[in-house]
């Protein structure tokens, strides 16, 4: 079980951050998922596939959280400025900024199979198994974000 946080801890809170735009609330969600199956490893042994357990337990936790954003009426913190030189800082702030303001306007699906097929790098099956669709489903939802992105970012993305 070490080993495998070892390996895929880092990934999945960079998922989860994309899913969510929230580092601190990533991180609890993969805590979770760990957790998770770390009690399903006791009661009934290592599932089929330990990683895509875990891709879709942080899935499924990122669209909880976003659930109790929308309740919540909380403000977002600004994150930190990235280190470097104070005009790199300013120009990776502000393409982030660009990028994640247009993964946020996506449906929750698009922005899902974006962030599992472009940052993970999955195949429209393994998305498929991660979010329980269809591959047809995945196909037809990245082909549809991605010309709702490129709208967003006018192709400077």
């Amino acid at each position: 079980m070490s080993a495998l946080f070892q390996e895929h801890a880092r990934t999945l809170v960079r998922t989860a951050v994309l899913l969510i735009d929230d580092e601190g609330v990533a991180e609890e969600v993969v805590q979770e998922a760990f957790l998770g199956l770390h009690r399903r490893w006791r009661r009934r042994g290592s599932p089929e596939s330990p990683e895509a357990y875990l891709r879709t337990s942080v899935v499924n936790g990122c669209r909880s959280a976003l659930r109790r954003r929308k309740v919540a009426a909380s403000a977002r913190v600004p994150r930190p400025v990235p280190d470097g030189s104070a005009a790199e800082a300013v120009l990776l702030r502000e393409e982030r900024t660009e990028v994640l303001a247009a993964l946020d306007r996506l449906t929750r699906r698009q922005r899902e199979v974006v962030v599992l097929r472009f940052f993970l790098d999955l195949d429209d099956h393994a998305i498929a198994a991660t979010l329980g669709v269809s591959r047809g489903t995945v196909s037809s939802t990245i082909s549809r974000a991605l010309r709702r992105l490129e709208e967003l970012l006018g192709g400077n993305g």
